[in-house]
């Protein structure tokens, strides 16, 4: 078995991208998404684009796989009906929740709480619980947990979620009650808040929790769905789940962990991205993905890309290790409306799949930004979407239309005012990831991919000054792309709550040793080999009595010599700085201890090639009237597979391939590297 294989479902297609392992090639492809049975436009795909690999089904040894699955079920509160059992005298934990509502000013007046997702009448609470220090208050009684769970399971709970106070301190009585629960209900799943956060603050582990047993039916039938489907086509590889931190686990931990899939899909484009970055020197990079739903932002750093402990979906945040991705409402199936004030709004609504925008001819009424893009003539009527969708340019004239006329201003001008608009939206989001956390986006590149990023990309990096602009091979199945370049992994943490004054390297460096024992237990479940095993080691450091954290990263032999201490702190004062702009004269304190434990695999690489002279005539298939700054220009069209590296593009100009169109504007020009990427600069640079 040869291949490697990554699917990613989007809200509007799903990407598929096959790697032959001998040969290094990359086969991709897209088929339109199946909203209603995700795994239907999985199959379809994972189908097709081996076939166009002259491969089947059978010859797959590793299938990389991110869904949407938790992520819709979260937005769209369809996921199971969760009883939750709590220490006594903690039945009211989600009622009460945490004091925050959406900022600005504005936010509190809109902002409608969303509803638990464990009802009250479905909360039962039990005499279990521990004291801070580990020490038993009241231990766990079988009747009681009977009594309490049968009552639950007779108003209808599909899934159960368990936290006892101070449990992260000793999961032992969250673990026994889920093994009575397990011997007395054993077709009822269990998550217990000791396994899903092991660390302090209780809401946080049971909202975490519950969320995590919300999804659990659902995840366990949609992945052994999959799995059984791929097996009856006799696929006899492994097929592994992409994490929202950009790592993979199998579907065994899966489904036992499904909160740990929330942004599973747009987590693969950031690693893929860092990944390509790294590959070309560029080590510090914006990334822009921009689908047919909404755009993700993030920030790569030193190759890596950044990762926080709280994911939100919605207005809903949980404890859950993320790569730092910022989420704005605009795809290129957002749609336009102008409001009262005449102002001109593009999304969060989408025309999704089905219909589309109204230039897939597929019945599709409203304007789109698609459809805006297509009017520009900055997607040529010529291109077909994923290699088969055909464009009709007078439909999207003519939803677009509407608008022109309300405002008094031409089709033309209304399309590029949809533009502007998405633009504005995506440049503020790169701002949250950068800007407001101390970076200087002039000091990085811009990674952009998804099906419409390459389209925008010229344009948003222009804004927020971020160059050069590099859009990858095959940049609308990036995040497959990163599928393939990810590793197994996971995070082990345990509550610490020691300043620097208590406490010395060798007492951090024996936890951290303790944690990595953990972590290569977990691995070795994984199967992965010990010679493939490797550990991060990270300590959550804060002023103390404060309750800002910064995740440091450490070394365990650093601590024990001697150095790491100082080291460590300085670090931690630095990036408080760099964010905040001030230090305080306080002790550092060491909240929470952290190791990742990573499973190695031989991931895909781009191949080098050989340089050719600037000429890209060649590539030159057609030349189409397109419009940018008000103007109409007669635009070349290029065949992205037709540049060689070398070849120099003068904007304006359009560059084609089967799953995205590159836009590169006036007075800007793109560069193919010896990688087969586009790089975009400016005339000044």
């Amino acid at each position: 078995m040869k291949y490697n294989l990554g699917v990613d479902v989007g809200g509007t297609f799903t990407d598929v991208i096959v790697f032959d392992k001998e040969s290094q090639q990359l086969t991709i492809d897209k088929v339109l998404t199946t909203p209603e049975n995700p795994s239907e436009g999985v199959l379809e795909g994972i189908q097709e684009a081996t076939t166009k690999a002259d491969a089947s089904v059978t010859d797959l040894d590793l299938v990389f796989h991110g869904t949407t699955v938790v992520t819709n079920m979260i937005l769209e509160e369809t996921g199971a009906d969760v009883g939750l059992l709590v220490s006594s005298g903690y039945e009211d934990i989600l009622q009460l929740a945490r004091a925050w509502t959406p900022g600005p000013l504005y936010g509190w007046i809109n902002f409608e709480k969303p509803e638990p997702l464990a009802d009250l009448e479905k909360t039962a609470g039990v005499d279990a619980r521990l004291d801070a220090d580990g020490s038993v208050v009241s231990g766990v009684d079988r009747g009681d947990v009977v009594d309490a769970v049968s009552t639950l399971v007779d108003q209808d709970i599909e899934a159960l979620a368990v936290m006892t106070i101070n449990s992260y301190v000793d999961s032992a009585q969250e673990e026994e009650i889920r093994a009575i629960v397990e011997e007395e209900f054993p077709d009822l799943p269990v998550s217990i808040s000791s396994e899903t956060v092991s660390e302090y603050g209780e809401y946080e582990r049971t909202l975490t929790a519950v969320i995590n047993a919300y999804g659990q039916p659902t995840v366990i039938n949609y992945l052994d769905d999959l799995d059984n489907s791929l097996r009856d086509q006799g696929m006899e590889g492994t097929l592994n789940i992409v994490r929202s931190d950009g790592g993979t686990m199998s579907t065994d931990a899966a489904k036992q962990y499904p909160v740990n899939l929330a942004l599973s899909g747009p987590s693969g484009g950031v690693v893929g991205a860092a990944d390509l970055a790294e590959t070309l020197g560029v080590d510090d990079v914006l990334t822009l993905d921009m689908g047919g739903t909404s755009t993700d932002v993030s920030l790569v750093e030193g190759g890596q890309p950044t990762v926080e402990r709280e994911t939100e979906v919605g207005y809903r945040s949980f404890k859950a290790r993320t790569v730092d991705i910022t989420t704005v409402g605009t795809g290129g199936g957002s749609i336009a409306d102008l409001q009262l004030s005449g102002s001109l709004e593009v999304g969060p609504e989408s025309s999704g799949a089905d219909p589309g925008p109204a230039c897939y001819g597929r019945g599709g009424e409203e304007p789109t930004v698609t459809d805006a893009n297509v009017v520009l003539g900055r997607i040529p009527e010529s291109v077909k979407l994923g290699g088969t969708l055909e464009l009709d340019r007078q439909a999207a004239y003519d939803v677009i239309e509407p608008i022109a006329e309300e405002r008094g201003i031409s089709v033309e001008e209304a399309a590029q005012g949809i533009l502007d608009v998405v633009n504005q939206d995506i440049y503020s989001a790169l701002r949250v990831v950068s800007v407001e956390k101390g970076y200087d986006p002039r000091e990085f590149g811009l990674v952009a991919f998804g099906g419409a990023g390459p389209m925008h990309a010229n344009a948003v990096g222009e804004l927020i000054e971020a160059y050069p602009v590099i859009i990858p091979p095959g940049p609308g199945v990036m995040s497959a792309y990163g599928f393939l370049t990810s590793d197994i992994q996971n995070e082990f943490t345990e509550t610490y709550i020691e300043t620097e004054e208590e406490v010395g390297g060798d007492d951090l460096a024996a936890e951290l040793d303790s944690l990595r024992e953990d972590a290569s237990a977990w691995l070795s479940s994984e199967d992965v080999d010990d010679a493939d095993q490797v550990f991060e080691y990270s300590v959550d450091c804060r002023y103390y009595r404060q309750d800002i954290q910064m995740s440091i990263d450490v070394d365990p032999e650093t601590l024990r010599n001697g150095d790491g201490m100082d080291a460590m702190c300085d670090e931690f004062e630095r990036r408080h700085e760099q964010q905040f702009g001030f230090t305080l004269d306080a002790p550092v304190e060491f909240a929470t201890l952290r190791v990742v434990g990573r499973g190695t695999i031989d991931g895909v690489a781009l191949t080098e090639a050989e340089m050719d002279g600037p000429d890209a005539s060649h590539a030159v298939t057609s030349t189409d009237e397109a419009y940018f700054d008000g103007s109409a220009y007669e635009t070349p069209i290029y065949a992205r597979e037709q540049l060689r590296p070398g070849n120099e593009i003068d904007g304006p100009a359009i560059v084609v391939e089967n799953d995205a169109t590159t836009t590169v504007l006036p007075e800007n020009t793109a560069t193919v590297n010896r990688y087969g990427c586009l790089e975009i600069t400016r005339g000044d640079q």
